[in-house]
């Protein structure tokens, strides 16, 4: 089994450390403009994992199979593909997945944001719906730093993960596979449950806005738990009923971001203050440098903006999570309802009485 490792990044440098010292054929690889970190591991021939690694192995230096700029040459054979690179950075990758990647490979992307359902969106604009597996989790399994040159910091891996395939009707198929790998991938409904289940919609974007004086004065910053307070808490709270109420729609009794924390890290809180507060891999971190960091420019357009708009198509209202939207629109300059991914973007729109499979398979 290969798998293509794309991004070079701190997600994807951390997978691809971590499943090559668990003894999988992994290649890492970047298109040419974001091949940095590429050049940078060549170079130093591997990667020092530090931290957690899933094999219970002790970390150390370790290499992918192959680390290159040459996508196209790691796709064709991938069996598995993971495309670990921010949203907004995705479609370069997709197309070259489409026209080299293996037929029938496996294509996941592990943090949510309504990707797979883009994906297949252009895979059926192709007719070519049947020749890739689109996969998604509701998050990154890793809580991970690139903390030095060729060095990177697995800080936590989670213990449970959301995973479903579109059309639903793979997600089985697809688990089989994925799970030899990561049997903390748990079976969901449909990619509607995933990418509504991303806990960065909640947590990165709202204790970022709401400490926005600090960050901008103080940041980068050492800084705890997101700087959660009760307060910040709350809001959470009231954005993610609005969530809720939405999913609602979409597949059958939707958890709130309170439960899926509980799930992930196996907390009991009876908050999100005091679930935040309970994960020790977010115990000491840097703060973003600014309101141009990803937990807005990439959390708000393509996890919020999405489910607001899908909210708009049903009908729901949405007025906690578009205050939320508005400001970060007005923060960086930006009408994230318009660049972002939504409603429209992914092909949704609101058909009374039809069942959410339908909907996914209409995708």
């Amino acid at each position: 089994m290969k798998i293509a490792v794309l991004g070079s990044g701190h997600g994807g440098v951390a997978m691809s450390a971590d499943l090559a010292l668990s003894g999988y054929d992994v290649s890492l690889a970047a298109v040419e403009e974001h091949s940095v970190n590429i050049k940078l591991l060549r170079s130093l021939d591997g990667i020092k994992i530090e931290g957690f690694t899933s094999s219970g192995k002790t970390p150390q230096f370790t290499k992918p199979k192959v680390i290159t700029e040459d996508v196209p040459f790691v796709l064709k054979d991938a069996d598995i593909i993971m495309v670990i690179v921010p949203s907004f950075a995705q479609s370069v990758y997709t197309d070259l997945i489409i026209k080299h990647g293996k037929i029938n490979a496996l294509v996941l992307f592990p943090c949510g944001g309504f990707s797979a359902l883009e994906f297949r969106n252009k895979l059926k604009i192709l007719n070519r719906e049947n020749d890739f597996i689109a996969c998604e989790t509701s998050s990154f399994i890793y809580t991970t730093k690139i903390t030095g040159p060729g060095k990177v910091l697995i800080k936590g891996i989670k213990d449970n993960v959301y995973f479903a395939a579109a059309p639903s009707e793979r997600t089985g198929e697809a688990l089989s596979v994925i799970n030899q790998i990561y049997p903390q991938f748990k079976k969901v409904h449909n990619v509607w449950q995933t990418s509504f289940s991303n806990p960065s919609a909640v947590l990165h974007t709202i204790p970022t806005l709401l400490n926005m004086s600090r960050i901008e004065q103080m940041g980068p910053y050492r800084y705890s738990h997101y700087d959660i307070t009760p307060c910040i808490g709350k809001i959470m709270e009231a954005v993610d009923r609005e969530r809720v109420e939405i999913a609602k729609h979409l597949f059958p009794n939707p958890p709130s971001f309170l439960e899926t924390m509980c799930k992930i890290y196996n907390l009991q809180a009876e908050n999100i203050y005091q679930a935040v507060k309970s994960v020790n891999a977010y115990n000491i971190q840097f703060s973003p440098d600014g309101m141009k960091h990803r937990y807005v420019t990439e959390d708000i357009p393509y996890s919020l903006v999405p489910i607001a708009t899908i909210g708009k198509e049903l009908g729901i209202d949405t007025h906690n999570m578009d205050a939320v939207i508005n400001i970060a629109c007005m923060a960086n300059g930006e009408n994230y309802w318009l660049t972002g991914r939504n409603a429209q973007k992914i092909g949704f729109e609101a058909k009374p009485k039809i069942k959410t499979e339908n909907l996914v398979l209409a995708l």
